[in-house]
Formats: C-alpha cells, sequence, structure tokens
C-alpha cells in the first residue's frame, strides 16, 4: 500500500514516498494527475478493447461517419436516405437551420460527400452564395456547374429539361410516355404560373392558369415545336395574342374582342419576361445555354452572379432551376420505369428556401407543387435557410403558418447555433429539451475578444459552437436529440471543398506573393 510504501521510503532515510511521487526536491512529485488518454477500438483491431455500456447513447452507426458525439465521444453517423432506408425517419426530408458562418453548409457538404461515395446524384438548386460551387467541380467537373445571371446565358423554362429530351427515348412504352409527358406539361405549367405569379405579387386566376397550360400543349402538338426545339416565352405570347378556339373556351367568352379584353392582364404579366432591355427578358426568353445531364455524378446552380438587392428576379431563377432539378430525377425515374437505366437516387439541396416562401402565400403552393417530393422518387430533400425570421419580416401570418407547415414535412431537424429568440420562432417545427435549448444557444457565444493577433501563418480561429449540430427526429418531445461535433478528413481539407472565405484567403495568398 501506498502508507507501507511511505514507511518504507522514510525508514529507509529517503524522500517520503505519497501516491503523487516523491516529496521534497528531485523528488518529481506530480500535484495533479493527468487524464489518461483514451482509445477507442474494436475487439477485433485491439487486444483485449471492451466497450463497457451495454446501452447506446442513440447514435446509430446507419451511413457515413459524420463526427463525434458530444456527450459521448462515440463515432455517429448519419446519412439521409440510409436513415430512411432503415426506417428511423418516415421521409427523406430534412430541415436545416444555424447562423451564418457556424458549419451549417459545411455540414451538408459532409453529409452529400458520404452520399456521393455511395453512388448517390447530388442536386445542389440556386447555389446564392456559391457554398457548393467548389464540391461539383472537384467531384463532377467545371461542366456540371450551370451558371445563371446577367451575361450568363438564358434558361427557358419552356424547354422541358431532361425530362423532355427522353420523353422520345419511350415511344416503344405508349402508356409509359403519355404519363410522363402530362407529368412534364404540368410542370412546364406550374413553372410558367409561379414565374407570372411572382411577376405580378399574387395569384393567377384560375382560367388565366387554364390558357398558360393550353398554350403550352398547342405550341408543341399544332405548331411543331419539339423537346429538342422548344417554343420560347415570346412564343407562347405571340399565341395568346393570336388567339385560339381553345384559348377563347378556356377564357370563358365567345368573341376574339372579348377575349383580348380579357387577356390583357396576362399578356402585360408576359411581357416582361420576353422584353429583351428586361432584366427577366435576358434570363428567361432564349434556349437553354446549358442544359443539363444525367451523366453527372452531382450538379449545382450557380446564381450568386444575380445582385441580392434583386429579389424577384433571384427568386424566379431559384424556381425555374428548382423545376430543371426536379425534371432531371423525373426523368432518371422514367428510365427506369421503362426498364432502361437502373435505379438511381439523388438528394438535392434548396438552400435559402424563405426567398422564394416569403413572396406571398401562393408560392407556398407553387413549391409544394414543383417539388413534389416524396418516398417514391428515390430522393432525399434538404431545406436549409439561417434563421424564421427571415420569413416572418417577408410574409404576412397567414403564409408563416402555410411555409411552417410545409417545413413539418421534414422528419430530421438539424439545428447548428442558434440565439436565444430562435428557440421561440421554432416552436412548433421543433421541440427542444431544456438541456438542448441552453446547448444550442451557448453555440452561437462569440469568441473572446482579447484583442490578441493570430500569426500571419495561422488563421483566425473560429467561434467556440463551430461545426456543431443538433440532430432531431421525430415528433416525440421526449426524445433527446444527438449533439454532434462534425470532423473532416485530411483530404476534405486539403481540397478547400468546405472553405467558403475563398476571398479572404486568396487575397491574403496574392498579398504575400506581392509582397
Amino acid at each position: 500500500s501506498a502508507r507501507e510504501r511511505t514507511e518504507l521510503s522514510t525508514s529507509a532515510g529517503g524522500p517520503k514516498l505519497s501516491d503523487r511521487g516523491h516529496r521534497g526536491a528531485g523528488g518529481g512529485r506530480a500535484a495533479s494527475v493527468g487524464k489518461q488518454p483514451e482509445l477507442r477500438s474494436t475487439s477485433v483491431h485491439a487486444a483485449g478493447a471492451f466497450w463497457p455500456w451495454s446501452v447506446g447513447a442513440g447514435a446509430p452507426a446507419v451511413g457515413p461517419v459524420i463526427g463525434s458525439h458530444l456527450v459521448t465521444h462515440a463515432p455517429v453517423s448519419f446519412g439521409l436516405l440510409n436513415w430512411f432506408r432503415r426506417g428511423f425517419i418516415t421521409a427523406p426530408v430534412a430541415f436545416v437551420l444555424g447562423l451564418n458562418g457556424y458549419g451549417k453548409s459545411s455540414f451538408v457538404r459532409k453529409v452529400i460527400l458520404g452520399a456521393m461515395a455511395q453512388g448517390v446524384t447530388a442536386l445542389f438548386l440556386a447555389d446564392k452564395k456559391p457554398d457548393y460551387r467548389k464540391i461539383v467541380e472537384e467531384v463532377a467537373g467545371e461542366d456540371a456547374v450551370v451558371d445563371v445571371g446577367y451575361a450568363f446565358g438564358h434558361i427557358n423554362p419552356l424547354a422541358g429539361g431532361v425530362l423532355g429530351s427522353i420523353i422520345p427515348r419511350l415511344a416503344a412504352f405508349p402508356d409509359l410516355q403519355l404519363r410522363w409527358l402530362e407529368e412534364l406539361r404540368g410542370r412546364q405549367t406550374e413553372t410558367v404560373s409561379a414565374l407570372i405569379e411572382l411577376r405580378r405579387g399574387q395569384a393567377l386566376e384560375d382560367w388565366e392558369e387554364s390558357i398558360v397550360g393550353s398554350a403550352i400543349a398547342i405550341l408543341f402538338d399544332e405548331k411543331g415545336f419539339t423537346p429538342d426545339e422548344p417554343p420560347l416565352l415570346e412564343d407562347m405570347l405571340g399565341l395568346i395574342i393570336e388567339g385560339h378556339p381553345q384559348l377563347l373556351e378556356d377564357a370563358g367568352v365567345d368573341t376574339i374582342e372579348d377575349y383580348r379584353e380579357a387577356v390583357r392582364p396576362l399578356r402585360r404579366s408576359l411581357r416582361a419576361f420576353v422584353n429583351p432591355k428586361s432584366r427577366f427578358g435576358r434570363i428567361f426568353n432564349g434556349q437553354t445555354t446549358h442544359p443539363l445531364s444525367l451523366d453527372h455524378p452531382a450538379i449545382g446552380f450557380d446564381v450568386s452572379h444575380i445582385p441580392n438587392g434583386d429579389k424577384k428576379l433571384r427568386a424566379a431563377v431559384m424556381l425555374v432551376c428548382w423545376s430543371d432539378g426536379f425534371a432531371l430525377i423525373d426523368a432518371a425515374n422514367a428510365l427506369t420505369d421503362a426498364g432502361l437505366a437502373p435505379q438511381r437516387f439523388f438528394e438535392a439541396v434548396m438552400d435559402e428556401i424563405w426567398d422564394v416562401l416569403g413572396l406571398g402565400p401562393f408560392m407556398v403552393d407553387r413549391i409544394d407543387a414543383l417539388t413534389r417530393l416524396n418516398r417514391q422518387i428515390a430522393t432525399g430533400l434538404w431545406m436549409i435557410t439561417h434563421s424564421m425570421a427571415d420569413l416572418e419580416t417577408a410574409a404576412d401570418g397567414a403564409t408563416t403558418s402555410r411555409a411552417v407547415g410545409f417545413l413539418e414535412r421534414a422528419r430530421v431537424k438539424i439545428i447548428g447555433p442558434i440565439p436565444e429568440k430562435e428557440i421561440d420562432r421554432l416552436d412548433g417545427v421543433v421541440t427542444f429539451t431544456d438541456t438542448e435549448a441552453d446547448m444550442v444557444t451557448k453555440w452561437s457565444s462569440p469568441p473572446p475578444m482579447t484583442g490578441e493577433q493570430p500569426r500571419e501563418d495561422q488563421p483566425a480561429p473560429p467561434p467556440p459552437g463551430t461545426g456543431n449540430v443538433l440532430i432531431k427526429t421525430g415528433d416525440d418531445p421526449r426524445a433527446p436529440g444527438i449533439p454532434v461535433h462534425v470532423i473532416f478528413t485530411r483530404s476534405e481539407i486539403e481540397s478547400g471543398v468546405h472553405n467558403t472565405n475563398a476571398r479572404y484567403t486568396d487575397t491574403a495568398a496574392r498579398e504575400e506573393d506581392a509582397a
């Protein structure tokens, strides 16, 4: 015992021995005992390794490893489609919320990288900053990034995207071809109607939407347009001005004079998308410059070229990008149904969805119709924002309630660092325990302002909560979430796919080279 050793050392005339070492000068006594290093391994890789906890900590090992549990330090695995297939969630839909600069988009990239490694195709629909351009270029090449904005070509809402291009390949399956042709016509009608509503700031009349749908059908069925040579919005406007018996019937009038009077507001709205001098016309009234392809493992729409202040134009571009992205998913499923291609799986990222939802109550239904995401189309959906306050300031109470209902279908909620007020705003969408609410709000604390400057070769230290997220599933308020600290591999760090401050680092590098 320690007492016996002490007595022996004392009787021998040497320095006194304690449980912390020999006392006295040169004895090596430790004032405090440091924490012993803890190693984690399986019983296969390390002799005698044994995990003593027989009850799990709520971190299932299903999906790619994304980081470590903040409480148990056990590895945490997560994959949207992985968890859905395993039955942990009832729908592959995730809602991500967190303050800027704390790793929200990095978490999504981390999970999406793991999904792409399993053969899932990633669609980054309407990348605003851009946060995902680098990862698409690294995985799929520069051709997989579609630039949209001023002087960056056109995107035609009537083109039909990849779905329109594969319709002729279904000729040997008439029923299937008709089904997907109707799906394409419905998607084109929804997209054009949504653009007009966004420009007007109010919903279309039911008969106006019927005219839009009939005009699209007439252009393809009677005017000679094909998926390879689709019509433009100016062709639709010309047909509506000219008139057609079906269009008169849709308008509910008997004479061409009454018809022209009835469609005057619709003509005015479409004119904004046709005028070559308008910002809408320069983007939407032309054949798609960079059509999508099913050959890429990842596709990104870079809309960062559109100024932040032009909210309506950016929202319009986001709508068309979403429509094109989900048309590509429909095309892959159509080929699978026909036995012409194997089943493919997708994960679609819709960043800053509030930009569109906040423009009016009519946009909630339009987005729901354009995405129509469900379990049958083998697709996971990510909806991302940094605050519920964006919607509250941009729309009325009724719109907020409907948009919250739209987000409630997300079966996984990933919450990053947020301020205390955000806890109240999320009431009804996410249920926090007191411990969880305290944890996620503390993550948003800024770093200490010591005034110390890092060395030139060192980056500025990140805020304390950077890389931390809370994964919540289901609606049971008693079910705890999974707090995770996201960890990047060396290859991820060296590739720079998570560096969203490239402009700052590039500037510093240029200044260093100049010096």
